[in-house]
């Protein structure tokens, strides 16, 4: 029986600075930042470049296997057409571009991601220290004693994505995923894919025979793939992310589709923070989702000060994180990380 994202991850960390920290406990919320504003400069093209065509070369084989196979006459069109290899080719380069320009330039449904980090897959006595004190990368980010991890229980926080979920439902599609990474075995991504890889292989097979040439049919089946996966140097990290895909008002043939079914969709305010001088585009998750006065707050468990030069500062900063999070009517267990970091 195949376990929930609940039971194999039951804890997730955010890392964050002090100003983050402080946003998070105020708001009751986190925020989703958009792709192309992550740490990982291939984020969502790492998947179309170099995964992406031997999925469709693999589905495109096995649908023409399985036409020859039913269909005496397919062996003689494929030969019409230049050969297997160019069929399939073709279909992989046209896949590629449509949706480089659909991502890039036309912006159908631009991914915002809000990122959280697990300790599952570790060995035991590992992963017990990690969950204590965190991980010395992180904390290495947020360089001299500004760093924190906050620990959310994942059953609750599904359960406010639910909520998150009901209340967008005509504004977005969302999802919550563990990431998988290009050094996982083969078996383990068609395993996690395997809904979406049935679509995309469907897909092939109408397309191949001109029934389907809107590429833009199987474009949230890709971004589910996309959207989880990443390059092997980031594998420490057991990510865990909540990915948005604001529906496009601005898109004139989806919003005519919607109206003609009778939906009405709603808008996703985006926000932007500063970073380096730079403006940074995120969606407020939780937004009248979570309300400190409602008392329906974010699950969070624990928060975890990161490493500090002295006891001193150690206490002070453990001193100042309950005082805010009493301030704010939140229960947590506040502890600091024992990892000899000095930067």
């Amino acid at each position: 029986m195949t376990k929930s994202l609940a039971e194999v991850h039951p804890e997730l960390f955010h890392y964050t600075n002090a100003k983050g920290l402080i946003g998070i406990i105020e708001s009751q919320s986190i925020w989703a930042t958009h792709y192309a504003y992550l740490n990982d400069s291939e984020e969502i093209r790492c998947f179309l470049k170099n995964c992406l065509p031997d999925l469709l070369r693999d589905a495109g084989n096995k649908y023409l296997d399985e036409l020859i196979a039913q269909v005496q006459s397919t062996q003689l069109r494929i030969d019409r057409q230049g050969g297997r290899k160019k069929i399939i080719d073709s279909f992989i380069g046209e896949t590629q571009r449509v949706h480089e320009k659909i991502l890039l330039k036309d912006a159908l449904a631009e991914p915002y991601i809000a990122s959280f980090f697990t300790t599952s897959g570790l060995e035991k006595g590992v992963s017990d220290q990690v969950a204590q004190h965190g991980l010395l990368s992180q904390w290495r980010g947020y360089g001299n004693e500004d760093g924190y991890a906050i620990v959310f229980d994942t059953k609750q926080f599904c359960e406010l994505l639910k909520d998150v979920g009901e209340k967008m439902k005509n504004s977005m599609h969302a999802f919550f995923a563990d990431v998988v990474y290009s050094s996982d075995p083969a078996f383990k991504f068609i395993k996690e894919f395997e809904e979406d890889l049935i679509v995309i292989k469907d897909f092939f097979g109408a397309h191949l025979n001109g029934r389907e040439k809107n590429l833009d049919k199987i474009y949230f089946s890709l971004m589910h793939c996309a959207c989880r996966y990443k390059h092997w140097g980031f594998r420490e990290e057991n990510e865990v992310r909540v990915v948005v895909l604001p529906y496009p008002l601005h898109h004139e043939a989806f919003y005519e589709d919607m109206k003609i079914e009778g939906i009405t969709v709603g808008e996703i305010s985006r926000k932007h923070f500063f970073r380096a001088g730079a403006l940074v585009p995120y969606i407020d998750l939780f937004d009248g989702v979570t309300s400190i006065a409602d008392k329906k707050t974010l699950p969070i468990k624990r928060i975890i000060v990161g490493p500090t030069k002295n006891d001193q500062e150690k206490n002070r900063r453990i001193n100042a994180v309950k005082m805010l999070i009493n301030q704010h009517g939140i229960k947590a267990d506040v502890t600091a990380s024992d990892i000899p970091f000095v930067g």
